[in-house]
């Protein structure tokens, strides 16, 4: 699995502020009906590695970061929202526990 982590591409900041590219960038990674699940981590390193056990996914792009958990868990639970009908995650975000810092991430994965 790819792992996509170009800081120069990453969104940041406030939530109202982020959301408007962070909808553009997921319909440009599948507009064509590509299978995509979003998620949340706070070690996108980490989560690579669990992917690459558990599914067929084939890259995961990190798209946001921020310092606030709040703020990841809101873009994560609207935008899953947002996509519902066409994502692959199997709850409407705001699962799991509390990650620790000192930076969290959302991204996507996709399977080419």
């Amino acid at each position: 699995m790819d792992l996509t982590f170009d800081e120069g591409n990453i969104t940041t900041g406030a939530p109202s502020q982020a959301i408007s590219t962070l909808r553009r960038r997921i319909s440009a990674f599948t507009r064509d009906g590509t299978p995509f699940k979003i998620g949340i981590t706070s070690d996108p390193y980490r989560r690579k590695s669990q992917y690459e056990d558990d599914t067929d996914y084939d890259e995961m792009i990190v798209l946001y970061r921020t310092s606030s958990d709040r703020y990841q868990r809101q873009l994560e639970q609207t935008l899953i929202d947002d996509y519902w009908d066409e994502c692959d995650n199997s709850i409407q975000g705001g699962g799991g526990r509390p990650a620790s810092g000192p930076s969290y991430y959302l991204y996507i994965v996709i399977e080419w």
